[in-house]
């Protein structure tokens, strides 16, 4: 009689998790945070993460962290091989800092300016349409 094992292809009864997943309540695998532990301060100039820690410190995904890369917005990596793209931890948190100090203004003065347009345009429309009514009953 063979056995087999559950979907933890090591045997393990229990999946494990990091003591951080743990004090925070985590119970399964896909929970745990020790990727992402502090780095210590001596290292913070000279550390690199890639791209799904770089997303992952705003909360954001990592498609939506490609298309800011390639758009211009975030930093570009400093180390780009196959399978090995790099960002400087420094770099990606002065991305964040300046992310969350602008907090959408930029995109609400472009569609402030964008319904101003709008409105113009539908204005001129309306008389241009009027003066040609009043010209046909004339």
């Amino acid at each position: 009689m063979k056995h087999r094992l559950g979907p933890q292809t090591s045997g393990q009864a229990h999946p494990t998790t990091t003591p951080v997943a743990r004090a925070a309540g985590a119970t399964g695998i896909a929970q745990t945070t020790a990727r992402y532990l502090p780095v210590p301060s001596a290292l913070a100039d000279v550390a690199l993460i890639d791209a799904s820690a770089a997303a992952a410190a705003g909360s954001m995904s990592l498609s939506w962290w490609h298309a800011e890369v390639a758009a211009g917005r975030a930093p570009k990596p400093v180390i780009q091989r196959p399978r090995c793209t790099r960002w400087r931890l420094a770099d990606v948190h002065a991305f964040w800092l300046a992310f969350g100090d602008n907090s959408g203004d930029d995109a609400a003065d472009a569609l402030k300016q964008l319904a101003t347009k709008a409105s113009v345009a539908a204005r001129a429309k309306r008389s241009s349409g009027a003066a040609k009514s009043t010209e046909a009953v004339a």
